[in-house]
């Protein structure tokens, strides 16, 4: 059976079976039957404790979808951790909410804010309004933090909280593990576009949970909070541990945020053929980042920081690590040891403070689109460059934007309208007043990347538009993208009559690189014959213009760049082959199929050297080792890979010498990481 990570409260309004104890502060539950006397009393104790501090969170948020921020209803557990009214819950519980109010242990309600959110480590704290609690219950029953260092594996442990939004509950149960992590291959536990286990390990324990008890207290026989429950894996509950809830607790309370720091090496455990087994592995090292500024190469392997040594031999020891490098303050400059080649080297790397992993989204209804601004790691994670522009993330079938030739689509990034660049959501709302100042609708040529192309299209806004409808490998190529020149899109560049072909891409290192092209040319003539193509399905006409061509030929390109013509001259150059062409290696040890890059793919181009995995197959020792489709392949055991041939002959000297560890360096977008492959190999003389 498959284990799925599953959030505990996941706002599921479901009917309570089995829980124990929906009692109020007045009538607390008693112990479990069957348990020795001092066991019973110790619970009832811990029960009296926390008990009464325990609330019951229900939350309307906003997510985007179709086009627009839908409301939805949640609710979850939490704790009250100050006698101010602070109460410290899950982000995945309130972290969202546009409105919040919970029940206390008597069932009184209290409207609650959000006073800051952590979605790095799914912790939320929230805001009692003070004014609607009778004087009568005040000083408020608070839970107190004990010491998780001082937990053990088998002691017994009480998960509290409000299972399926029914009144608060207690089950009991031990610890089964300290350091629990999502197994190897599954999916990561993600909020708001952070993965959790690369801070949390979290206290496995099968005190019985349910729905809703996510960002509930777990709490030892001292009645001390020493986890915070957030999931569930198979049969176990998991619980971030105190030292990081009160931690973060403390800092929301204080600032609102936790800030942390960032260098952009990104970790993984010292491979096993390695002939240290201290330190971390860099697997990616990210161009510009402080680390790289530093020096820092992948392949590295980080020894210390500031004076103390750090290892990962498994990946439960990754998240001990990301907490030196996460909790060291911001802009300090840190001493880094590593070994690089088997020598001792050291760099000083100056932190920045990390960005969010996910801005936040709004709707442009005018636009029939959500959309939000980039941050530094979104756009890293996009391979862009830039943080500048909209990323748009959902959209209406029915709206302007998807009405549009080219329609706009979810992930697509808006750069312009009407000549004007939007760097944010905030100047594409300015840019949206002032072009429907006056008027209902308006018609606006709007500039948007998809993957590496530069699209433009014409959007009605405001008013969903009128709809339009709209062989062999050549010998001679131009190494060009290009769109059709509508006559909705001459018409707004100011081309009415012109017919002609767009530049969306470039491809890098091509002769129409050389020549000066530029994404955003338009096309008119070649050799002053014109480009007969203003609608859709002329598509192919420039193609075919230039396959008339030989494959040396020099052509002169009549082309409008910002409002002027110019003349270029060109040359052309032999079709690369497509990828259909290629050979391809197949490794039925392996279980991969390789093919060379090919340079008809511009994305493939610019990857440079390397093969390319086209394919393997599922629960094959690539895919077993985290290989995917896609990755290009650029070295193998320390040797370059530049072509088939080069990987072929290696492929082969590994299986007859029988290497046990097989590490391939790969390229993943602009991530870099590396790949052990550790076949087990059969005896060939039996």
């Amino acid at each position: 059976m498959k284990l799925i990570p599953r959030l505990i409260a996941s706002h599921l309004m479901v009917a309570s079976v089995g829980v124990l104890g929906a009692q109020s502060a007045a009538s607390l539950p008693k112990a479990p039957v069957g348990e020795s006397v001092e066991q019973s009393r110790q619970i009832e104790k811990a029960i009296a404790e926390v008990y009464p501090a325990l609330v019951r969170v229900h939350v309307v948020m906003e997510q985007p979808k179709d086009g627009r921020m839908q409301k939805g209803q949640g609710s979850g557990s939490g704790t009250i951790i100050h006698p101010d009214g602070y109460v410290l819950t899950n982000h995945h519980v309130a972290g969202d909410g546009s409105r919040v109010w919970v029940r206390l242990s008597n069932k009184l309600k209290v409207d609650a804010e959000v006073v800051g959110t952590d979605p790095q480590t799914d912790l939320c704290v929230l805001k009692l309004n003070m004014d609607q609690i009778p004087e009568s219950m005040k000083p408020l029953a608070v839970g107190k933090f004990g010491d998780f260092s001082t937990l053990e594996v088998g002691e017994p442990v009480l998960a509290m909280g409000s299972p399926a939004g029914v009144s608060q509950s207690v089950t009991l149960g031990v610890v089964a593990n300290l350091e629990m992590i999502t197994p190897n291959g599954m999916g990561a536990l993600k909020q708001a576009g952070e993965t959790v286990g690369d801070l949390v390990r979290w206290i496995g324990h099968d005190a019985v949970i349910y729905f809703g008890n996510s960002g509930g207290p777990l709490v030892n026989l001292r009645g001390e909070i020493i986890g915070v429950n957030e999931i569930g894996l198979g049969s176990l509950g998991g619980a971030i541990p105190a030292d990081i809830a009160e931690y973060v607790a403390k800092e929301l309370i204080e600032h609102g945020e936790v800030r942390r720091s960032w260098i952009g090496l990104y970790p993984q455990p010292v491979l096993k053929s390695a002939e240290f087994q201290d330190g971390v592995l860099a697997a990616a090292v990210v161009e510009g980042s402080p680390a790289a500024e530093a020096g820092l190469q992948p392949g590295d392997v980080v020894t210390h920081i500031d004076g103390h040594a750090v290892k990962a031999t498994a990946r439960e020891h990754l998240p001990l690590f990301n907490r030196v490098i996460l909790g060291t303050p911001v802009g300090k400059s840190i001493k880094v040891g590593y070994r690089r080649d088997g020598k001792a080297c050291e760099a000083v790397v100056v932190t920045e403070e990390r960005s969010k992993a996910k801005a936040d989204d709004r709707a442009l209804r005018e636009w029939g689109i959500t959309a939000r601004n980039l941050t530094k790691r979104s756009a890293l994670r996009r391979n862009l460059d830039t943080t500048e522009g909209v990323f748009v993330s959902t959209i209406s079938k029915s709206g302007p934007a998807a009405s549009a030739k080219p329609a706009i689509k979810p992930g697509d990034r808006i750069t312009s309208v009407d000549g004007k660049e939007v760097a944010s959501v905030e100047e594409f709302g300015s840019v949206t007043k002032a072009l429907l100042e006056g008027c209902e609708s308006r018609e606006a040529i709007v500039e948007f990347e998809r993957g590496n192309e530069l699209l433009a299209t014409v959007v009605k806004v405001g008013k969903k538009p009128n709809e339009s409808h709209s062989a062999a490998a050549s010998h001679a190529w131009l190494g060009v993208k290009t769109q059709v020149l509508t006559k909705e899109l001459a018409r707004a560049l100011n081309l009415t009559g012109k017919k002609g072909v767009r530049v969306t891409r470039v491809h890098k290192g091509s002769s129409a690189e050389a020549s000066g092209l530029q994404k955003g040319d338009v096309i008119l003539k070649v050799d002053g014959a014109v480009v007969a193509a203003s609608q859709e399905r002329d598509a192919k006409v420039f193609e075919a213009m230039v396959r008339e061509y030989d494959e040396d030929a020099e052509v002169q390109l009549v082309v409008v760049r910002g409002g002027e013509e110019l003349e270029i001259e060109c040359a052309l150059e032999s079709s690369p082959k497509k990828s259909s062409e290629f050979r391809k290696l197949t490794n039925d040890t392996f279980e991969f199929t390789l093919r060379e890059l090919s340079k008809a793919n511009p994305d493939e181009a610019e990857v440079g050297k390397g093969v390319l995995v086209e394919g393997l197959e599922r629960a094959g020792w690539a895919a077993l080792a985290g290989l995917k489709g896609g990755d290009v392949i650029q070295s193998i055991n320390g040797k370059l890979v530049d072509s088939l041939e080069s990987i072929e002959a290696e492929l082969e000297k590994i299986e007859r010498e029988q290497v046990a560890h097989v590490v391939l360096f790969v390229k993943r977008a602009k991530f870099s990481r590396y790949i052990e492959i550790q076949p087990i190999w059969q005896d060939t003389d039996v």
